[in-house]
């Protein structure tokens, strides 16, 4: 199977200051898809730390073998690892790395400090008519071809790495996680920023006012961009979505 480029593909870490942004990808991506989001924040001064999610970034094999306790797992022990050496952590994923720090926000953001997420393009519910053959696709079929790649920019499409097949259980998990934080959502009382594009081919953009209206804090922002499609931190959008993120961290914690 096809084995993603590791240079790409690899964990960062930016040791700045004593706030911290945990950046976590979204499904069958990696760290890559941060990265540009993750030097900016750094270069504002921020400690920022992303880490591929288990099985991705490497083959699809590798991800038929996870499911999303896995992936929010490993999200758990990076958010650990930030507190221990920050005073505050931001939680900011892409799509369902949104949604995976959602979940963190509800359970955790007492006890490792967080102080507020960021999610673009998060997902409650995916649409396709195929959906509800799932169950009994994946007992057949492990792997589907990739949907096609939804980012407007043509540079920044050709720059992706993904992977040639997606494991179908992990698509099946990944509806789990979904429904999953669906209840969760009115545990979330820290302030919560929301980015989402109106062109998004993958994730309906009305996740976006599901999320926002489920909220358990009152402190939340939605703001909808037009130009690029799903994968907003390297589309289009991209330098907005860099400026709000901060923006919004700033505001939060005061910063110069």
């Amino acid at each position: 199977m096809k084995r993603l480029n590791p240079e790409k593909t690899a964990a960062f870490r930016f040791d700045r200051g004593p706030v911290g942004c945990l950046l976590t990808h979204g499904f069958t991506g990696s760290p890559f898809e941060m990265r540009e989001l993750g030097e900016y924040l750094a270069g504002k001064g921020l400690t920022v730390l992303c880490k591929p999610l288990p099985g991705h970034g490497t083959t699809a094999e590798d991800m038929s073998r996870t499911n999303w306790y896995d992936w929010y797992r490993a999200c758990v022990i990076n958010l650990a690892e930030l507190s221990s050496r920050c005073e505050k952590v931001f939680l900011c994923g892409m799509s369902m790395g949104g949604t995976l720090s959602l979940h963190l926000a509800a359970h955790y953001a007492s006890q490792y400090k967080v102080a507020g997420v960021a999610a673009y393009a998060a997902a409650l519910y995916l649409k396709n008519p195929l959906l509800p053959l799932l169950p009994i696709l994946k007992r057949f079929i492990r792997f589907k071809p990739p949907s096609e790649s939804d980012v407007a920019d043509p540079v920044a499409r050709a720059n992706q790495e993904s992977y040639g097949t997606v494991p179908l259980e992990c698509v099946s998990s990944l509806l789990d996680l979904c429904a999953h934080v669906k209840n969760d959502l009115q545990d979330v009382t820290a302030p919560v920023l929301l980015i989402q594009s109106k062109k998004d081919n993958t994730v309906p953009p009305p996740n976006a006012l599901l999320i926002h209206r489920l909220l358990g804090t009152s402190d939340k922002t939605l703001i909808e961009v037009e130009r690029s499609y799903h994968v907003v931190t390297v589309d289009y959008d991209k330098e907005l979505v860099k400026e709000r993120t901060f923006e919004f961290i700033k505001r939060i914690e005061k910063l110069s």
